[in-house]
């Protein structure tokens, strides 16, 4: 496992360079969930979720957990909303769930990293 990848990911997370007000900035939290939702992004979602993220000795990390309460946390003070807050905060455990397994060449788990590094939610 490669925690090196997981704790920069804290670290940014620390540091707010992942989720900014800029990252939810004119954002209808119902129509993204929505969007999420539909099956072309949440089958995809669950398949990476299936291949990374259900192996209990990575889901147990500790940096992965707090890799995920840090986006819960910033996501809830900067949107009030408890409901994307999850929703960010499995994001980012899936990301860090592949970055533990080094398996990184997952498109998918690349586009969610790329979309946050960004500054931008997935498919937005």
């Amino acid at each position: 496992m490669s925690k090196t990848d997981v704790e920069k990911l804290l670290f940014d997370l620390n540091k707010g360079r992942i989720l900014t007000k800029q990252t939810f900035e004119g954002l209808d939290v119902e129509i993204y969930l929505d969007e999420r939702d539909a099956s072309a992004f949440a089958d995809e979602w669950m398949q990476a979720f299936e291949r990374w993220a259900q192996d209990t000795a990575v889901a147990e990390e500790e940096v992965l957990r707090a890799c995920r309460e840090q986006a819960f946390k910033q996501t809830l003070a900067i949107t009030g909303e408890p409901e994307l807050a999850g929703y960010v905060s499995d994001d980012i455990g899936l990301i860090g769930a592949a970055l533990l397994q080094d398996v990184m060449q997952d498109s998918f788990v690349n586009q969610l990293l790329e979309s946050y590094r960004q500054g931008r939610l997935p498919l937005r």
